[in-house]
């Protein structure tokens, strides 16, 4: 196996673990265990739905672990590979550790809502790791310009969009999904008083809202001013999907969040930061000999 298809299985890999994580939030079985890592004081605990969704996850993303690891120490043997990919392999390594920390905390203290938007934040950040080796390999003579067209506007947006992100986190970690009832109004009301958990639901709709803005915004940008066809496709395809994710959006709230869609709307969600972050990827790439 190539390392390009070996990086390519591994990126997949680490999103659907993007949408599994969230469906044991969405099942209620992230204390299922109660203790960590083992569960119930065993390896293979008796298996109740809540069981098996929470040690499922433990047991995907151990192995998951193995393979980021894996793929480092490919990286690092190689001596042509270790010059262009070593820092990126490191990043990986590091963020992986962390996730497994805060996975382990997320649950020896029980789902506070801090360390769980940390450890989907992490997770995010692993898996465009991983994504950066992959699209690296594609052009491996090409270098990184930090190119004028863009060059705040475009990582802005990457910002804006993990900072949704985050707040789609504390939406989901104060249980506060349905502070609102209903969709785009809340309580009838376009600006309700900010308390309590509709506080936590407003914020993330609002800077929604202006999230989506720059994205639509930059897309638009990048086709009339940058050369790029696949900076364009990509940003145009990351158009179609913060579209999606409002609906998305709509949908939890009116069908009463159920577990399948939230798991979505989180994927999805992450899906926009990637393809953006694609995009933003292949504008600033340029080739090395034509560099001073």
């Amino acid at each position: 196996m190539t390392l390009k298809r070996y990086y390519s299985i591994l990126t997949g890999l680490i999103l659907f673990n993007l949408l599994y994580g969230p469906l044991v939030r969405a099942t209620d079985s992230g204390l299922a265990c109660p203790d960590w890592p083992l569960c119930h004081g065993k390896f293979v605990p008796e298996f109740t739905f809540q069981i098996f969704m929470e040690v499922g996850h433990r047991y995907y993303s151990g192995v998951l672990g193995i393979l980021v690891g894996i793929g480092f120490i490919l990286i690092l043997k190689n001596k042509e590979l270790r010059v262009r990919y070593l820092l990126p392999a490191s990043l990986s390594l590091l963020f992986l550790i962390s996730q497994v920390i805060l996975g382990g905390l997320t649950v020896t203290k029980l789902l506070h809502p801090t360390t769980v938007n940390l450890h989907l934040l992490n997770a995010v950040l692993l898996v465009t790791c991983c994504l950066t080796i992959r699209l690296m390999l594609i052009s491996p003579h090409k270098i990184f310009q930090w190119k004028e067209t863009g060059k705040y506007l475009f990582p802005l947006v990457l910002i804006m969009i993990l900072y949704q992100l985050f707040l789609g986190g504390k939406v989901s970690s104060h249980y506060a999904g349905l502070a609102c009832p209903d969709f785009p109004t809340c309580y009838g009301e376009w600006f309700p008083k900010m308390f309590g958990t509709i506080r936590y639901q407003m914020e993330h709709r609002l800077f929604g809202y202006v999230t989506a803005l720059f994205v639509m915004g930059a897309a638009s940008f990048a086709i009339f001013r940058i050369q790029n066809k696949m900076a364009k496709r990509f940003f145009k395809f990351a158009v179609y999907l913060v579209i999606f994710q409002i609906l998305l959006g709509a949908l939890n709230v009116l069908y009463q969040i159920p577990k399948l869609l939230t798991g979505i709307h989180t994927l999805n969600g992450v899906l926009v930061f990637l393809s953006t972050y694609i995009a933003v990827f292949f504008h600033f790439q340029s080739d090395g000999e034509n560099q001073s």
